[in-house]
Parts: C-alpha cells; sequence; structure tokens
C-alpha cells in the first residue's frame, strides 16, 4: 500500500513535471518568438529610419547643392558685352586728349583759380558726357527745375548704387567737388583728374582723415564750390538705401548750403555694385530725378538726413523702397 502510494506520488510527480517542462518550453518558445519579432521589427523599423534619414540626408545635400549653384550663378559677375566694350573704349579714348589738357592747363589754372579750379570741372564734365554719349547710355533728366542756377553753392546728395552714378552726375551740367574714398585717387587718369580739380578725398575708417575731410568740405563750400556726395557711403547692393552718414547734412547746416536730393535709376542695371564695367543697357534707361532744394535754415543735420532720404526714395521703384528708421 505504502508503496502504491509512494510509487503514485512518483508518477504524478514525474507526470506533472513533464508538464511543467513542457509549459516552459511553450513559454520560452513563445516568448522567444515575441522575442524574435520584437528585434526583427526593431530592425525594420531602424532600417526603415535609416533609409528615410539617408534618404533626408540626400534630398538635403542636392537641395543645398542646388541652392549653393542658384546662388552663385546669381551673385557671378556678368560678362561685359558690347556696352562694356564700347564704354571702356570710350573713356580711356577721351581720357588721353582731355587729360593731357589738363595737365597742360594746371599750371594757369592753379595762379589764376586755385580755389575753384573750374577749367578742370568743365574738363570733367566733358568728358563723362562724352562717354556716357559715346556708349549710348545718355541719362534723362526729371525735374530740370530743380536744378540750381550756375554759381549758386548747394551740396547734391544721391543715392548710388553703381560706379556709372558719377558718370551720371555729369548730364546735370553743373560744376561739382565730389567727396569720394582715397582709394579712388590710386585709379590711373580718373583719380588723377580727380586730384588736379581739387576734389575732396575720404580715408574711410581712419577718424583723423574724415575729420581731415569734412573740414575740406567746408572750405570748400566757402571757397565757392558746389559738393556733391552720396551719403550712403558706398553701393548698395541690394538697390535699396542704407542709412545716412551725417557728414553732407552737417555741412549744410553749418554753412547754409541748401541740399538738392538726387535720385539714379537705372545704373544698377547697366554697371551692378560688384561690377567695374557695363553690363548691359538697362531696360528704362537711365533716369536722374532732381528734387527741390532742402533749406537748412532752422533745422538740425538730423532733419536734414529725414527730409533728403525721404525725397531720393520717393524716385525709386517700389521695389527699392524702404520703411525703415534713417536716423
Amino acid at each position: 500500500m505504502l508503496g502504491f502510494v509512494v510509487g503514485g506520488i512518483g508518477l504524478c510527480s514525474d507526470t506533472d513535471l513533464k508538464c511543467s517542462l513542457r509549459k516552459s518550453k511553450k513559454i520560452v518558445s513563445g516568448k522567444a518568438r515575441k522575442s524574435n519579432l520584437v528585434c526583427l521589427s526593431s530592425s525594420t523599423a531602424t532600417h526603415a529610419q535609416h533609409h528615410e534619414s539617408s534618404s533626408s540626408e540626400l534630398s538635403s545635400r542636392l537641395t543645398k547643392k542646388s541652392a549653393n549653384h542658384t546662388s552663385a550663378s546669381s551673385t557671378t559677375p556678368r560678362r561685359a558685352g558690347f556696352v562694356g566694350a564700347l564704354f571702356l573704349l570710350s573713356t580711356f579714348l577721351w581720357a588721353a586728349p582731355i587729360f593731357t589738357l589738363m595737365l597742360l592747363a594746371h599750371p594757369f589754372v592753379l595762379l589764376f583759380d586755385y580755389k575753384r579750379r573750374r577749367f578742370h570741372d568743365m574738363l570733367c564734365l566733358l568728358w563723362a558726357n562724352l562717354t556716357m554719349a559715346c556708349s549710348f547710355c545718355i541719362p534723362r533728366i526729371i525735374g530740370k527745375e530743380n536744378i540750381p542756377e550756375p554759381g549758386q553753392v548747394v551740396i547734391y546728395a544721391a543715392n548710388h548704387q553703381s560706379y556709372a552714378d558719377i558718370f551720371s552726375f555729369a548730364a546735370l551740367r553743373r560744376a561739382t567737388k565730389f567727396v569720394s574714398k582715397s582709394e579712388i585717387l590710386k585709379i590711373p587718369t580718373i583719380g588723377w583728374a580727380i586730384a588736379l580739380g581739387k576734389h575732396v578725398a575720404l580715408r574711410r575708417g581712419d577718424r583723423r582723415g574724415q575729420v581731415m575731410a569734412y573740414r575740406e568740405m567746408i572750405q570748400s563750400i566757402k571757397d565757392g564750390n558746389s559738393l556733391a556726395i552720396f551719403p550712403e557711403g558706398t553701393r548698395s547692393k541690394t538697390g535699396r538705401m542704407k542709412r545716412f552718414h551725417s557728414g553732407a547734412f552737417k555741412a549744410s547746416v553749418t554753412t547754409g548750403a541748401p541740399v538738392v536730393p538726387i535720385t539714379i535709376v537705372g545704373t544698377r542695371e547697366l554697371m551692378p555694385p560688384d561690377s567695374y564695367i557695363p553690363v548691359a543697357y538697362p531696360k528704362n534707361g537711365i533716369s536722374v530725378i532732381v528734387h527741390p532744394q532742402v533749406d537748412p535754415t532752422g533745422k538740425t543735420d538730423e532733419e536734414m538726413s529725414a527730409l533728403v532720404f525721404q525725397a531720393i526714395e520717393s524716385g525709386l521703384p517700389e521695389e527699392f523702397r524702404t520703411t525703415s528708421e534713417v536716423l
């Protein structure tokens, strides 16, 4: 009896053990399958993420490359065509006889007209106008009634988008002394002509040089000369005007010389800001818009700056106007 019971217990134990083992195997097998499925799905997800990341990176690279290509093509200076060749040829062909005449006359100019040097101014106007005419780029003057009378001392203030702005100024047919950066003096013939004509050279970034240039401006006005200045200080690359420097307006308030706002349109197409020679004829030609004079009486240089800025900007195309502060 005892043996039967013990044997039964042993049999039951073996049977339970086998059942437990089977269950364990099933559980382990199930977990293994589940683990394999998890690993498989994880691997698939990782692969998908990697593929998506690679695709995204590739797309990003292609987009960046395309953007860089577009940017490079938009910033790459265009080659000068017919107008560029014609402009250079005209400039230097006329420069030879005119500058020679300027050199020959210089001793007499110093002797009889040291302060104003009007003969040199006349030759510079002739040079610029002949260059523009021979290049078929004659500017159109708008607001001729606002051009000061010959002999009236004023300060011309204009927007600056191109080296061609200086040549366009000559269309006004008024003798002026340009306030320009000193680096221009190093340019053959052009720089020499500026030096002989006693124009004002400004050393940018040099405080002492700026003070000296301002004193020369004041003295030149007192000597009876009109000045031409670009208050932005440099060419605008966007076509929109930059904040004005105060020098011209302080000189106006100090001397009482009125400021004549000038808007120049079209030179940016003819000779872009980063170009030294013309590249294409402007679609609508070149326009020089002369605005009414701004009298400095009772005004501060800040007020003069704001009024002149508004006047010049009013002549620009809509896309080049800005509402930003100018003071």
